[in-house]
């Protein structure tokens, strides 16, 4: 059982890394499995046991690649406790575009057939929802209710927006992706404090901004998913 289970493991990993490399160069909608663990070199049959299907293999993808993510920004986070939320929303949504900077050729085949297969959307949608929450609770925002869902949503419509910066984004530091993200932010925290879903004190500009805001330093006004 042992000797399957880490056959298994081995298999989903071999498919995640063949993956990328598959869909640059062709339309997400056409890669089979079958292709795939051609391409993965190993069985059909192991590629069903592993997987079972693309879209089980993309979002365990993108899940092992956020789990990197998150875990640098944790570690990052410790080293610099008196960031505000804004900061580390910022460095947070950063490391994730840089995680997947040489993978755009390949994320753009999966946005295109979002339009025309709604539920890898709505996957995508999901997994980007599961990132930005555990990004928010490692910034130290443990509000809970509608106040969360409403401050979720709020953070990935901001990174949503940002992508479509991202992918024309050709500059080695990713200076046009970083201020989209640091303007856009700064106006979400302005929409949430008039809808009261942000204390004022919490989107304060400057120092001692409190850990539960996502306001930037300065508090001025600073489509594709995955």
């Amino acid at each position: 059982m042992a000797e399957a289970y880490a056959q298994k493991h081995q298999d989903a990993a071999a498919l995640r890394k063949a993956l990328w490399p598959a869909l640059a160069g062709r339309d997400y909608l056409q890669l089979t499995l079958h292709a795939l663990a051609d391409e993965a070199g190993i069985s059909h049959t192991q590629a069903v046991l592993a997987a079972g299907s693309i879209e089980r293999v993309l979002c365990s993808a993108l899940q092992e690649i956020d789990d990197g993510v998150l875990a640098q920004s944790a570690a990052d986070f410790a080293d610099d406790e008196n960031a505000s939320m804004h900061e580390k929303l910022l460095e947070g949504l950063t490391q994730r575009f840089e995680a997947y900077a040489d993978k755009r050729l390949a994320l753009q085949s999966v946005a295109k057939a979002c339009l025309r297969q709604p539920t890898l959307g709505l996957m995508l949608a999901t997994n980007l929802e599961s990132f930005v929450d555990r990004l928010l609770s490692l910034c130290g925002d443990n509000v809970s209710g509608f106040t969360r869902t409403a401050r979720l949503k709020g953070v990935c419509g901001v990174f949503l927006k940002a992508s479509t910066a991202w992918q024309r984004d050709d500059s080695p530091d990713l200076a046009k992706t970083l201020k989209t993200l640091d303007r856009d932010l700064k106006t979400a925290a302005e929409w949430a404090i008039s809808l009261r879903v942000l204390l004022p004190e919490e989107g304060s500009a400057g120092e001692g901004v409190s850990d539960n805001g996502i306001a930037g330093e300065d508090g001025g006004s600073r489509d594709d998913q995955f």
